[in-house]
């Protein structure tokens, strides 16, 4: 039965991003001229947290952004999307920036740089999680793989001695940290993430990551992209979750993080993790729609009318 009062807490990064359009990515040493695009929050802490209050749970996000006119718009917009925001730290350090260019075919290049983030610290935020445990229900906490390895090696003292789940999205393989996987449940990944946290070769079949992946973690999401995705809980048969098609592909940027996080939801919300899976895909594939991250997201009626039709 759905907790109205559950909450997700988000332990992640917050960046402002600026976009870009050029017809054709650059060669090294090369100029190329791009048109101007859209300038709004970003990073994976943020974006997943966006996408998670889209599905109309309680989501406070934890995390840090400079005292710069990027850090306001940062956080303006993370209360426009519902999320809670009393609990980012303001840092001397710049808020953490990526600037994204995007080809006609909605693929992108990012560069980050990580500014006020690199201070997140989840060992310094694990007293506030206690705190939020005794305001109501926290059945999930949501991570990712972009704070620094040895934050990210922190990320299992929010869940430890407590009932709430980590959904782990290792995006980047910033750490393989046994004990950080371990505590995953499930742990997100796409293929190429897969074999790295393996450390196998690029081709791996997926039946063979999954295989092997089933041993490290709880429960195992890889996502496919065009393909779906592969679930994968303890000694069960790993299941496919198809993709959700759409016409036009727009903008790839968030797709990722909108599954994350509507995964994330769905399960504080009481789905399974194939169900929640399900509505992740819908998640994502909307995201294709529009231009940006969280900007692109869709809510929760338009996701589950797509996800549940």
């Amino acid at each position: 039965m759905r907790d109205s009062n559950a909450t997700v807490v988000v332990s992640g990064t917050t960046n402002v991003d600026t976009f870009v359009t050029v017809q054709n990515f650059p060669q090294p040493g090369e100029t190329t001229i791009a048109e101007p695009g859209i300038e709004g929050l970003g990073g994976k802490g943020a974006n997943q947290a966006a996408a998670c209050a889209h599905m109309g749970v309680n989501t406070v996000l934890l995390s840090a952004v400079g005292n710069d006119p990027q850090g306001e718009l940062a956080i303006t917009e993370l209360r426009e999307h519902g999320v809670n925001t009393d609990y980012i730290v303001s840092s001397r350090q710049p808020t953490g920036r990526a600037f994204i260019m995007n080809d006609p075919s909605g693929e992108n290049i990012i560069i980050v740089t990580s500014g006020a983030n690199e201070l997140v610290s989840p060992a310094q935020q694990r007293e506030t999680v206690k705190e939020l445990r005794r305001q109501g229900p926290v059945p999930i906490v949501l991570a990712q793989g972009d704070l620094t390895p040895e934050h990210s090696a922190e990320l299992p003292k929010l869940v430890e001695n407590s009932d709430s789940r980590l959904v782990l999205n290792l995006a980047p393989v910033t750490t393989r940290d046994p004990d950080l996987l371990a505590a995953a449940d499930p742990l997100v990944l796409n293929e190429g993430e897969a074999a790295a946290v393996l450390d196998a070769a690029p081709g791996t079949p997926i039946e063979e990551l999954l295989d092997r992946l089933r041993h490290i973690a709880r429960s195992v999401v890889v996502t496919l992209g065009q393909r779906g995705a592969m679930i994968v809980e303890g000694d069960a048969e790993p299941v496919h979750i198809p993709a959700v098609y759409v016409e036009r592909v727009v903008d790839t940027t968030g797709a990722g993080d909108a599954f994350c996080g509507t995964l994330a939801a769905a399960l504080a919300q009481g789905e399974n993790l194939v169900d929640a899976c399900t509505l992740g895909a819908a998640a994502g594939a909307l995201a294709t729609q529009k231009r940006g991250a969280a900007g692109s997201y869709a809510t929760e009626n338009e996701i589950r009318r797509l996800g549940e039709a």
